[in-house]
C-alpha cells in the first residue's frame, strides 16, 4: 500500500474525528476522507490514466488520493493551460477517464464514449469516458505531470509511487512536519511541488490541509493576485506552512511590512524560480521563516532544500537524501537517484544514469547547492513558469504589423517584448496584434507590456546574430529603462 493511504488510515483509525481538510464550503475528518476517497477509488477501474481537471479544493485532493488508492495513474491538468495544451496532454498520456467540474471544457478536444456523475463528498462531478487514443507504456507510474512548457506542447513526466514518495517524507523530516501543523495550499495543485509538498507531506505528518478555492483567495489566471483579500484570508486562516513561488514571496514580504501577514507562519518554503539575495536578507529582517529549495519534475520534484537546521541564505540547501548531484566541467548540474525514466512517448530517449539538469550551479564546502542561471536561455517567470521566448517571439511573427521582436521577462511577473513594428503601422494596430498572440497563448506567456523599438535591430549593432536571430542581451541594454519600468508600474497596481 502507499505511504501516503497508509498515513491516512493510521489517522482515521487513530484520530477520526479531528479535521483533515478544510476548504471554502467543505471540511472534512480523518475518518470521513478517508470513506469519500475509497468511495471514489471503487469507481475507478484498475490499470486506467485517470486525469483531473478541477480547481484548487478539496475535491482535487479527493480525487487525487482516489488514485493512489485504486492504483490508478493520474495526470493533473493545470487550469491555466491553453485548450490545445489540454488536449495534447491527454493525447499524449492516454486518459481514459477525466474528473472534471464542466465537461463543455473538452468539446472538441477528445473524443468521448460516455459521460457519468459521481457524487463526491457531495459535489456532482463529471467523469468523461475517453476513447483510448495512445498505448501508455507508463502504466505502472502513480503519475503523469506536465510541466508549463517551454513551447507550445508540455512534455509529461511519468513518475513511480516510490519516486514521489521519497521525496514526500524527505519534505515532511526536512520541515519536521507534525500534527499541529495547518498546511495551506496557495499554489496549483496541479503543479508537482505543491501536489507533493502541500499536501503529500502533511498527510504523511497528520497536518490539517488548508485549501481554499484560488479565487477566494484573491488568485485570478496564473499570476495575478489582490494582496488585501489574500491578507484578509491568511489572517483569517493561520498557516502554519506554505510553498511559495518568488513572486508570491515579494507579496508576503510587503504584506509584512504593512502588519498585514499573520504570524503563526513557522516554515516557508520558497522555489520554481530564482530568488534574490535581496528577498531572503528582508525576510529575515521581519522575522520570516522562510527557506529556498531548488528542484525539477523530471527530478519528482524537490532536489535540494534549506530547512531549520541547515539553512545557507544564497544556496538552494543541501540534497535531499535520495538525490547525488555531480557538477559537469562547463557548470552544469547533473542528478543520479531522481529515477527518471524519460518522457512519456519518448522511451527511446531514455537518460544515462546522471540526468543534466540544464542548470549552471556548484557545491559549496560545505555540500550546499548553489544555482547559477540556464545553459540555455529560457524564461522562468517570478511565478516558477517556464517560457521559450522563440515560442513567443514566433507567435509576435506571425503577425503582420510586427517584423522584428525580442522577449524577456526571466524573474518577473509576466513577458514583455520590444516590438519593430512594419511600416505604416501604428500603436493601435500594434495593440490589436499583441491582443490577438495574446488570445493564443496560456496566460503564464502572454505579453503584458510591451514598447516600440526605435529603429530595426541590427547585427552591426550587436542585435542581431549572423542568422537574424535577437541577441537578446544586447537589445535588453538598449531598452533597460522602458524594461524596468514596466515591472516597477506593474508591481505597484497589487497594491
Amino acid at each position: 500500500m502507499s505511504k501516503i493511504i497508509a498515513a491516512l488510515q493510521n489517522h482515521a483509525d487513530s484520530r477520526p474525528d479531528e479535521i483533515a481538510l478544510l476548504g471554502d464550503a467543505l471540511q472534512l475528518t480523518w475518518g470521513e476522507l478517508l470513506v469519500v476517497v475509497r468511495e471514489l477509488a471503487g469507481k475507478l477501474p484498475a490499470g486506467q490514466v485517470l486525469g483531473v481537471y478541477l480547481p484548487n479544493g478539496p475535491h482535487w485532493i479527493i480525487a487525487d488520493l482516489a488514485a493512489l488508492a485504486a492504483g490508478v495513474t493520474c495526470v493533473p491538468i493545470p487550469l491555466f493551460f491553453s485548450p490545445d495544451q489540454i488536449g495534447h496532454a491527454l493525447r499524449n498520456a492516454g486518459v481514459d477517464r477525466i474528473i472534471c467540474a464542466d465537461p463543455s471544457l473538452f468539446d472538441g478536444q477528445v473524443a468521448t464514449t460516455t459521460q457519468e456523475t459521481l457524487n463526491v463528498a457531495g459535489e456532482p462531478l463529471s467523469c468523461l469516458h475517453l476513447e483510448h487514443v495512445a498505448d501508455n507504456v507508463f502504466l505502472n507510474r502513480a503519475k503523469i505531470t506536465y510541466t508549463s512548457g517551454t513551447t507550445g506542447n508540455p512534455k509529461g513526466v511519468p513518475l513511480s509511487l516510490q519516486q514521489i514518495e521519497k521525496v514526500a517524507v524527505s519534505l515532511k523530516e526536512m520541515a519536521a512536519g507534525s500534527a499541529g501543523d495547518r498546511a495551506l495550499v496557495l499554489l496549483p495543485l496541479s503543479t508537482l511541488l505543491e501536489n507533493i509538498g502541500s499536501v503529500y507531506a502533511p498527510i504523511l505528518a497528520g497536518a490539517t490541509l488548508l485549501v481554499p478555492d484560488a479565487a477566494s483567495l484573491g488568485f485570478s489566471g496564473s499570476s495575478n493576485v489582490d494582496a488585501r483579500i489574500l491578507s484578509k484570508r491568511l489572517l483569517q486562516f493561520q498557516p502554519t506552512t506554505a510553498i511559495l513561488v518568488p513572486q508570491l514571496l515579494k507579496l508576503f514580504l510587503a504584506l509584512a511590512e504593512k502588519q498585514m501577514l499573520p504570524k503563526s507562519f513557522r516554515f516557508i518554503a520558497v522555489g520554481g524560480a530564482p530568488v534574490a539575495a535581496a528577498q531572503l536578507a528582508r525576510a529575515e529582517a521581519l522575522g520570516l521563516p522562510v527557506y529556498q529549495g531548488y528542484g525539477m519534475s523530471e527530478a519528482s520534484s524537490v532536489v535540494a532544500m534549506n530547512g531549520p537546521d541547515a539553512n545557507r541564505p544564497g544556496s538552494v540547501g543541501k540534497l535531499l537524501p535520495h538525490c547525488e548531484v555531480r557538477i559537469a566541467q562547463d557548470g552544469e548540474i547533473l542528478l543520479s537517484g531522481t529515477g527518471f525514466a524519460g518522457y512519456v512517448q519518448e522511451p527511446e530517449g531514455l537518460p544515462a544514469v546522471w540526468y543534466a539538469t540544464g542548470d549552471l550551479g556548484y557545491l559549496d564546502e560545505d555540500d550546499y547547492l548553489y544555482i547559477d542561471g540556464r545553459k540555455r536561455e529560457v524564461i522562468i517567470s517570478s511565478f516558477g513558469r517556464n517560457v521559450s521566448p522563440e515560442w513567443v517571439e514566433s507567435e509576435l511573427l506571425a503577425e503582420s504589423e510586427i517584423v522584428q521582436v525580442a522577449v524577456f521577462g526571466n524573474n518577473r511577473p509576466f513577458v514583455s517584448a520590444v516590438i519593430v513594428a512594419a511600416p505604416d503601422t501604428d500603436l493601435k494596430n500594434i495593440h490589436h496584434a499583441v491582443t490577438r498572440v495574446n488570445d493564443r497563448l496560456p496566460d503564464y506567456a502572454r505579453v503584458g507590456a510591451f514598447v516600440l523599438a526605435d529603429q530595426a535591430f541590427q547585427a552591426e549593432a550587436g542585435e542581431l546574430t549572423a542568422n537574424g536571430r535577437p541577441r537578446r542581451g544586447e537589445i535588453r541594454k538598449h531598452y533597460e529603462q522602458a524594461i524596468s519600468h514596466f515591472y516597477e508600474s506593474k508591481h505597484e497596481q497589487l497594491f
